[in-house]
């Protein structure tokens, strides 16, 4: 009961990260838009688009991870886990989630090291306006964080015999052939 809650908790979590992904996504495109349409009507780009660009980017690439797991969208290589007895599945489940769960732990830690260093002493990018480097470098354990928290929660729900429950995003659709 309580893994349940929790498990929803962390899910609106994801889903807000994977949201905020995807809008850093359209900014960055607009981004670009208006810089390219300055270029070729004005003369006139806009300073440091490219640099901006970079630093955003692991916002978009990092942050919808774990929701990605959470809707068992990930891609997964299942061919000998699909054949053996069900109690053998739930022992590869069972490994694999820790040793995923100890290694999104670990990377967490490294990135959390970098992140607060260049925080501590606010680095920046070289460009024509100041962009700090922070910004990008914290996407990386913030996601791997929540990744972690993931794998932990599906190896608890392994561990204690519940059924995960996968839930479809809002906007999917089932079409039938």
């Amino acid at each position: 009961m309580v893994l349940r809650k929790i498990d929803r908790v962390v899910k609106k979590v994801e889903k807000f990260l994977s949201t905020l992904s995807w809008i850093v996504a359209i900014l960055i495109s607009l981004l670009i838009v208006i810089d390219v349409f300055l270029r070729f009507f004005f003369n006139h780009p806009l300073p440091a688009t490219w640099e901006m660009s970079e630093v955003f980017m692991p916002l978009i690439v990092f942050l919808p991870f774990a929701y990605t797991l959470a809707i068992d969208a990930h891609v997964r290589v299942s061919l000998i886990k699909d054949r053996v007895p069900p109690k053998v599945r739930v022992v590869f489940e069972v490994f694999s989630n820790t040793i995923s769960f100890v290694m999104c732990a670990m990377i967490t830690y490294w990135s959390w090291l970098r992140f607060w260093e260049s925080f501590k002493i606010n680095e920046e990018i070289l460009a024509a306006i100041w962009i700090p480097w922070w910004i990008g470098k914290g996407a990386m354990p913030l996601a791997f964080g929540v990744f972690a928290i993931r794998f932990l929660i599906l190896l608890l729900f392994n561990l204690s015999g519940q059924q995960y429950k996968i839930e479809e995003p809002a906007d999917t659709q089932k079409y039938v052939t």
